[in-house]
């Protein structure tokens, strides 16, 4: 398919004089090149002797007169569309001393205008942006337009329509309409003095932490003044109904670098004025913009900005990192996406039948090989990370994305700040793109920075997340003691002892709970109940100790260090409060493992063989010992000559026997054992060591 050439199907067969192409009442020359007979149905290839030029309308006139317009509905999904097409200028808004430039992308569209209303949505004017090079559209106004609310109303041969714009950086309440607001400068002024990112030195020296910004405060035990909203992740002095801490106070205590929020693009399933109904939102309909139901005033539209900014701003100031949750795989419902009005047809991708891909499962995949797809992945990252200074990314459904976009995304980032991180979901799911071409774990040498959730490890220590009932390492199935040695060993490969899933620690996201699926408590309960609550209570504490204490970077669920419940619900994305709020009187219940935990925390963060970042270091420095079925152990040594730790062993017991362990000297010290974690040492000068049931325990010397 090119640009000089038109498909034509009939119902019968048409000769070269049969019928005119024309355009603008011009007659357009043209031949027949081929004519296929198939299924009843004859298919012409019309060659024109120029270009088609996709902002004219073309039209087959036949004998008596009927028109039938040409559709350039399959030509926008070409590498030629993207070769002509492709823009690299400005898009969105921009803003100078006396003027606002409005940019928008489509080289389709017959007229895009754009439509100023005002704070009681009555239309105010219509202005039409004129047409630029690459498909482009301008429009300048003056900067006494800024503050109004705005849409563009866009004609192609589907119609027209009116939309927000998909680079809309500001929406009123409920993302009705963009707003003319300079966002740079509203942050400006209300934060002069901005906050530098917290330090991190090397990507596993990372502790990752998901939260849902309403889940987090919205119950009454977490003392919240602000609850479910983006200043009660940050409020100080909340204590639960107990007196411990709650929120950013308790962030601290537990000792996590980074913040991962579930997604705050807009989205559109919750009504910000009632917040209601709760949604976890991976339903995104304006990936620049905001959600206002998280702000304390979601009818204004520099609320949800600046509480925004404010939320990264204090968590910076604690020294905690932010990452933001990108769900740009799909949008909620294409019919009516702003990129589908505006260029239909390009941003998804599609089946070789025509319909629309659905490796999401929610009814489209964006098409993140087209270069302005691809474009917006990037521009949106690079505004968040540089306007209000985000640390991480994380990809929902990254495997639906292609691999040179994941590249591309790194690249730009690592412009901004190399030590941001990118990770994400490294599923390989049935969308029509190449396997070769798709962001999977399996392809993860060929996405260099670029760290992916470790299912297979998940998996091998909580038992498969498909099924309630089956067991894991930690539960009582010994199949899966392979894949949970290579997990500890940060899935890099150990000659004679792993088998990799990656070249480097760095990739490996280590997790046994998130969002998605059961919380490990729920999926406990679930594969064993036949056992008491105190016994599953140790196998999630011994299945945390062993992420916490493996190469790679570990990820915790908000929750699931004092057995956070859903009430057995596995997908909670749109159950109620009840459900999905955490219950900070399980913090208070569970005391002695948060202690527990958060200590196994410091361990990691305060010795760096916990945080090996190479795979050579750990191929060098790592080392497991031969042990009965159901116990893993591995010594680690040293990574500079004056560690205080030269030789660390960690024993991970997953039977319901203790193990006695002869040591080489009797130099060594006890860091953890049974119930008991700490820096110091929990016994000095010891020769043996006892791992008891369902435990973790730590000598050094």
């Amino acid at each position: 398919m090119t640009f000089q050439t038109i498909l034509l199907e009939t119902m019968m067969p048409f000769g070269q004089d049969d019928f005119l192409l024309v355009s603008d009442g011009q007659v357009i020359d043209h031949r027949i090149s081929n004519q296929e007979e198939s299924d009843g149905t004859f298919k012409l290839t019309l060659l024109l002797d120029r270009a088609i030029e996709l902002e004219r309308c073309y039209e087959i006139v036949l004998p008596d007169q009927e028109r039938l317009r040409v559709l350039p509905s399959q030509i926008v999904r070409t590498m030629l569309f993207d070769r002509k097409y492709s823009y690299e200028g400005p898009l969105g808004l921009l803003f100078q001393e006396e003027k606002i430039v409005l940019y928008v992308w489509s080289p389709i569209a017959e007229r895009i205008e754009c439509v100023r209303y005002d704070q009681e949505e009555q239309e105010v004017e219509t202005k039409e942006l004129v047409r630029q090079e690459r498909g482009a559209h301008r429009l300048i106004v003056p900067r006494q337009w800024e503050h109004s609310l705005y849409r563009y109303r866009v004609t192609t041969y589907l119609g027209t329509h009116e939309i927000v714009d998909p680079y809309a950086k500001a929406v009123s309440t409920n993302g009705r309409f963009g707003v003319l607001l300079d966002i740079e400068h509203e942050i400006h002024q209300h934060f002069p003095h901005r906050e530098k990112r917290p330090i991190l030195i090397k990507p596993t020296d990372a502790i990752l932490y998901e939260a849902h910004i309403r889940d987090f405060t919205v119950d009454p035990s977490s003392g919240s003044a602000y609850p479910g909203q983006y200043l009660g992740v940050v409020e100080s002095g909340t204590v639960s109904p107990e007196g411990r801490t709650t929120g950013i106070d308790y962030l601290l205590e537990l000792g996590v670098t980074h913040l991962q929020l579930l997604p705050v693009h807009f989205f559109t399933t919750t009504e910000e004025v009632s917040r209601r109904p709760y949604n976890w939102g991976y339903d995104p309909v304006q990936w620049f913009s905001l959600a206002g139901s998280y702000a304390s005033d979601p009818t204004d539209p520099k609320v949800r900005i600046l509480e925004y900014a404010e939320m990264v701003e204090r968590l910076h100031a604690a020294g905690i990192r932010v990452t933001f949750d990108v769900v740009m795989n799909h949008v909620y419902i294409w019919e009516h996406s702003a990129l589908e009005h505006l260029v239909p047809g390009y941003y998804f991708r599609y089946e070789l039948d025509g319909t629309l891909a659905n490796g999401t499962g929610v009814g489209n995949d964006t098409a993140s090989e087209r270069f302005m797809m691809r474009r917006m992945i990037v521009d949106c990252l690079t505004y968040f990370a540089d306007v209000f200074r985000i640390d991480a990314f994380r990809f929902d459904l990254m495997g639906i994305h292609d691999i040179e976009t994941m590249n591309a995304v790194r690249a730009a980032l690592d412009a901004i700040d190399p030590t941001i991180l990118v990770y994400g979901e490294g599923w390989d799911l049935a969308t029509p793109l190449p396997h070769r071409q798709k962001a999977t774990s399996s392809f993860a040498s060929q996405m260099p920075k670029v760290g992916h959730f470790n299912d297979v490890f998940r998996d091998a220590l909580k038992g498969s997340t498909f099924s309630e009932t089956d067991r894991g390492f930690v539960s009582g199935n010994g199949w899966p003691e392979g894949e949970v040695r290579n997990g500890m060993a940060g899935s890099i490969t150990l000659a004679g002892q792993t088998v990799g899933r990656f070249p480097e620690p760095t990739y490996s996201i280590n997790y046994v709970e998130a969002h998605d699926n059961h919380t490990l408590y729920d999926k406990l309960v679930l594969a064993r109940p036949d056992l008491d609550e105190r016994t599953r209570l140790q196998m999630s504490r011994l299945a945390q100790t062993i992420v916490f204490l493996s190469a790679g970077i570990p990820f915790l669920h908000a929750g699931q260090e004092f057995g956070r419940t859903k009430g057995g619900v596995e997908n909670s994305y749109n159950a109620p409060d009840v459900i999905n709020r955490i219950d900070w009187t399980l913090r208070d219940r569970h005391a002695r493992m948060v202690d527990y935990l958060k200590n196994i925390l410091q361990i990691r963060r305060m010795h760096g063989g916990f945080r090996l970042h190479r795979a050579n270091q750990i191929q060098e420095l790592f080392h497991f010992l031969p042990m009965r079925a159901g116990v893993i152990a591995y010594e680690v040594e040293a990574v500079h000559s004056y560690d205080a730790w030269q030789r660390t062993l960690v024993v991970h017991n997953v039977t319901m026997e203790s193990v006695e362990i002869a040591l080489d000297h009797n130099r060594w010290n006890v860091h953890a054992q049974g119930e008991r974690a700490s820096v110091t040492p929990i016994e000095k000068g010891v020769a043996r060591i006892m791992v008891l049931p369902l435990s973790t325990t730590i000598a050094t010397c």
